[in-house]
């Protein structure tokens, strides 16, 4: 471990041992003010931090989810693969820059690779996608965007 980790290592088992010394004083200071309703208290006050744990937890673990057809406006430049139209060909890298569209066509594996249509981007150089190509997108690397629900389009008579 470097000098660095040991000190963060450090500053947590600080803040931890504060905050244990804060909950115990506050248990104490509960029971000498109000000895009777003590117990209910603090098993409602226990409740509710269990409760807020839980649906930080929930939050935190829930990612964003796509659907066909959404519209994935993008916060910061991604490296995406194309998908050839030859079987023949290979998938070539290529990039989706700031604040362009990507439009969902098509959910793969679980929800870990989306195949997009690229509907804006800059065209400025080669290594750019050319728009209306298609791409795909590993969700992993999709960290700052906007997903825009948009309703499926109306199939023509």
């Amino acid at each position: 471990m470097n000098v660095r980790g040991g000190l963060i290592l450090l500053l947590v088992a600080f803040v931890g041992l504060l905050l244990a010394i804060g909950v115990r004083t506050f248990v104490r200071w509960v029971k000498v003010q109000s000895p009777r309703s003590a117990p209910l208290i603090l098993a409602v006050l226990g409740l509710l931090t269990a409760g807020a744990v839980w649906l930080t937890m929930m939050e935190a673990r829930e990612g964003p989810t796509f659907q066909p057809n959404d519209l994935v406006t993008l916060q910061e430049p991604i490296v995406v693969r194309s998908i050839p139209q030859d079987r023949d060909a290979r998938a070539i890298p290529c990039i989706v820059d700031l604040h362009e569209h990507l439009g969902v066509l098509d959910v793969e594996g679980e929800g870990q690779t989306l195949r997009a249509r690229v509907e804006s981007n800059n065209t400025s150089a080669a290594s750019y996608c050319p728009i209306g190509s298609d791409v795909r997108v590993e969700v992993a690397w999709l960290h700052r965007m906007t997903i825009t629900r948009r309703s499926p389009p109306s199939p023509s008579p």
